[in-house]
């Protein structure tokens, strides 16, 4: 087939456009911004996608929207590579990281292991493992191309993720302010256990301090996660559903182009090799990208008949985080004392 033209391209990529602008705006209005523009970018795609004007139009905006969810997304990620400053690491200490793996692994077992006790489909449920585990949505829109997610699919993980994670804030605020534990224990608990980078600021905030610095540091140590979970997906996931398997060995640890360029621009990050002005740039583009897509994606989504497989989702993302709470509760409560 060959490749559509550019005039082609341009009411679908107009319309995503409009809608991360959209999205980013609101994302800097009080109380937004603890949600962020990616899962704003993806709710506002599936409301306007469930209307009858974009419906009719859905064949002429196809193409353009197409664009958005892959190559936008690929492009996205491989900016978003500049946020993984390894060196971080190096004042956080062992014990950090060392948590944040715990919490990964736990994170990952207990979702697939009760996904596939309940017959949850495996991209749905490694979407919501993936999400809950390292960062949410940008997780999440990270592995899409890895997982090959179905758009409705990384719709309900990120919206069930989401939902969640605003719900532990106040949890954690409401517990912090109780003062049934120490405030550095809440702190730890907050930036190891809550999803979105958004959720955890506001959780430290609440706290205050240094304790809640302290929130952010321990957030840090699990995006870094990202990279080395990727590579453990791409070798894990089969080469397509219901094709041969992926082979085993040195081979099967071959990474599409766009994580290769995610981990190259997170390595010259850590090696300082970028300017403080390009990493911010780099950011910002990658953040209005990858929103972009989650725009692209949720204009695809069709919400008919979702019903049972977003119960699953979000009962998948409360086990996660519930077992996440409970292992990681006992690791920070040795760790600090």
């Amino acid at each position: 087939m060959p490749a559509p033209s550019l005039l082609a391209l341009l009411p679908g990529l107009g319309l995503v456009a409009a809608l991360t602008a959209v999205a980013y705006a609101a994302a800097r209005l009080p109380g937004l911004g603890l949600v962020g523009p990616l899962v704003l970018a993806l709710v506002a795609g599936v409301a306007l996608g469930a209307t009858a004007v974009v419906r009719r139009r859905q064949a002429v905006l196809a193409p353009g929207v197409r664009v958005a969810a892959k190559v936008w997304l690929r492009l996205g990620i491989v900016l978003l590579g500049v946020r993984l400053d390894a060196r971080a690491l190096v004042d956080l200490g062992p014990w950090v990281l060392l948590g944040s793996v715990l919490g990964a692994v736990t994170a990952f077992a207990v979702v697939e292991l009760v996904g596939r006790w309940g017959r949850v489909p495996v991209d749905l449920r490694r979407s919501v493992a993936i999400g809950t585990a390292i960062c949410g949505a940008s997780a999440i829109a990270a592995a899409l191309p890895v997982l090959r997610a179905r758009p409705a699919h990384a719709s309900l993980a990120i919206g069930s993720i989401s939902l969640l994670g605003t719900v532990g804030v106040l949890g954690f605020a409401a517990w912090d302010a109780v003062a049934a534990a120490p405030a550095a224990l809440v702190a730890a608990l907050a930036g190891a256990t809550l999803q979105e980078v958004g959720h955890v600021v506001a959780a430290g905030a609440a706290v205050g301090g240094a304790e809640g610095d302290l929130a952010l540091l321990v957030k840090l140590s699990r995006v870094v996660l990202l990279a080395p979970a990727l590579l453990l997906l791409a070798a894990w996931t089969p080469a397509a559903d219901g094709g041969a398997a992926r082979p085993r060995g040195l081979r099967a640890i071959a990474l599409p182009p766009f994580v290769l360029g995610f981990l190259a621009l997170g390595g010259a990050t850590s090696a300082g090799l970028l300017p403080h002005a390009a990493v911010a740039a780099a950011s910002l583009a990658g953040t209005l990208l990858t929103a972009a897509a989650m725009a692209a994606i949720g204009l695809g989504v069709d919400l008919r008949g979702l019903g049972t497989a977003g119960r699953a989702a979000f009962a998948l993302a409360a086990v996660g985080f519930a077992a996440m709470l409970a292992v990681l509760g006992g690791y920070y409560a040795l760790v600090l004392g």
